[in-house]
């Protein structure tokens, strides 16, 4: 990705209402922003404006995100841009179709649109890797399998619940960097909005108790890390 002052992103909806929206927001974060709400124009103006990150919404007439997605996954100079999804909660059933064709995490509409805009600038200027599409990833000695929302250490395999996986993928996926409860609660879940610090430093605690102290650890100032020494 090119100077975090510089970052592109395009946004792909059909109510331009939410395209005039996210687009204030996100130019007052400092990014270069092109909307579309015809999503037949989408494919070719991603591959003329070269977004650091694209915001779809799912349901759109021909092509739909879902559609959009899996094309540009497939095209050259998109394999590792970000596709961040845009859903209704009348939609939930197809965010694992949007997470099997390259999306990169999704959020509500209903209540996401502010958190979105954070979770974008988080992701773009922290340099912060967030992507759910993956299944099984292993970092140093832990191997971890999204399906089965497992963890291997070594060769102890051990079950967790979905929102430890998560905060362990997160980490996993982001070794070594120091991450405050805040940044964990608005970039993993920011439009899950009945999660408080409380409830991730639960989660964490049981998380370090389950995996060890000594791989997931803790700063002064309570900021967590993956240890992988």
């Amino acid at each position: 990705m090119g100077d975090k002052q510089a970052y592109r992103i395009l946004v792909v909806d059909d109510d331009q209402d939410i395209l005039d929206l996210l687009e204030y927001n996100l130019e007052k974060e400092g990014f270069k922003v092109k909307t579309v709400s015809d999503s037949a124009k989408a494919i070719r103006v991603a591959k003329s404006f070269q977004p650091d990150l694209i915001i779809l919404d799912i349901m759109m007439p021909h092509p739909n995100g879902i559609e959009i997605c899996r094309y540009l996954r497939n095209s050259k100079g998109f394999e590792d841009t970000y596709i961040f999804f845009l859903t209704a909660r009348s939609e939930s059933y197809f965010v694992q179709a949007a997470l099997d064709t390259g999306g990169d995490d999704f959020i509500e509409k209903i209540v996401g649109l502010r958190a979105l805009t954070y979770k974008v600038s988080t992701v773009l200027k922290q340099h912060f890797v967030i992507r759910k599409s993956i299944v099984k990833l292993t970092v140093g000695s832990l191997t971890l399998n999204r399906k089965k929302l497992s963890v291997k250490i070594g060769k102890r395999e051990m079950m967790l619940s979905k929102p430890e996986f998560e905060l362990l993928f997160f980490f996993a996926q982001n070794p070594g960097k120091q991450i405050s409860i805040d940044s964990l609660l608005q970039t993993i879940w920011g439009s899950e909005i009945y999660l408080v610090e409380q409830s991730i430093e639960a989660y964490i605690k049981n998380l370090r108790k389950k995996i060890g102290h000594h791989i997931l650890e803790q700063t002064i100032d309570k900021h967590f890390y993956l240890s992988l020494t």
